[in-house]
């Protein structure tokens, strides 16, 4: 198992976790909670003829891809709630049965987030991928492709999934902090305007540490709402050193009307507000951060 987010599953399934960890353990099966793939099934699935425009030539980068993509069908399932080109190339390209394409239709169409229904799709899926070793490598290659996080080299994508999931992860980490209140109000002008300048510095600090990033996000168990009440929204941490590298935050201002957004860096100390950007409403935001 390469377990790419040892704390993923914590993070949308229970409202305790505040950590996700990406390591490179490999083991015989792909995740820990199951032994319906093996070694084996894995090595089979390698043998799946990926488009030309994935870098195939490792195949240990696209054994790993593989794996995180399995051990983080949450986090890709949720991730795509958001993103309608990816559900469609995600549905069109895939074998899965109709009956578990129409159940994941009805989910990314829905409004609201329903753990116990993304537990059962999860499974679904996890069976699927059992029974057809093609589904996986289906599902890997549309990440690759579709993501804007993709890193193209000579005008093929690396076979490296880790940028795509950890952005899929911080995307999750925002929604969190806002609640479902401030998402319905900021969300989608915080996706247009801010989402591109701050997922290219996260980008290039992966680029820069060569993937040995982390994070932590705005969960607080002793706070209101289980979210931490300050500006914190995530920080970027050097797995090494265990030291920040970015913290983006955001702050009500101008008598609740607005919120501002922005980050600080390493570089100068924490010390500038970068990116520093506001959305403005003509009603207040709510008080708390994380209400739904």
């Amino acid at each position: 198992m390469i377990d790419f987010i040892k704390k993923g599953k914590k993070l949308f399934l229970t409202s305790l976790a505040s950590m996700m960890l990406f390591s490179t353990v490999l083991t015989s099966s792909f995740a820990a909670e199951t032994d319906v793939l093996s070694k084996a099934s894995v090595n089979e699935m390698l043998q799946y003829e990926f488009s030309s425009e994935v870098m195939s030539e490792n195949k240990d980068d696209l054994e790993k891809s593989l794996t995180d993509t399995f051990d983080n069908l949450d986090l890709v399932l949720k991730g795509m709630k958001s993103d309608r080109d990816l559900q469609e190339a995600f549905l069109e390209k895939t074998t899965l049965e109709d009956d578990v394409k129409r159940d994941l239709e009805e989910y990314f169409s829905a409004n609201h987030d329903d753990e116990k229904e993304l537990n059962s799709l999860i499974r679904d899926v996890k069976d699927q991928i059992a029974e057809n070793h093609s589904v996986l490598p289906e599902i890997t290659e549309v990440l690759l492709l579709q993501s804007n996080s993709s890193i193209k080299s000579e005008d093929k994508v690396q076979a490296t999934i880790l940028p795509i999931l950890l952005r899929l992860a911080l995307k999750e980490a925002v929604k969190k902090k806002m609640g479902k209140k401030i998402k319905r109000m900021a969300y989608d002008e915080f996706e247009e305007r801010i989402e591109p300048e701050i997922w290219a510095e996260v980008d290039a600090l992966h680029e820069q540490y060569n993937g040995d990033i982390d994070y932590d996000g705005p969960e607080d168990k002793n706070e209101l709402n289980g979210i931490n009440q300050g500006e914190k929204v995530f920080n970027i941490i050097h797995k090494r050193t265990n030291k920040h590298l970015l913290r983006f935050h955001m702050k009500r201002v101008d008598k609740g009307r607005s919120i501002d957004f922005h980050w600080h860096k390493k570089d100068d100390n924490f010390e500038w507000h970068h990116g520093q950007t506001k959305i403005t409403k003509s009603n207040q935001f709510p008080e708390h951060w994380g209400e739904d």
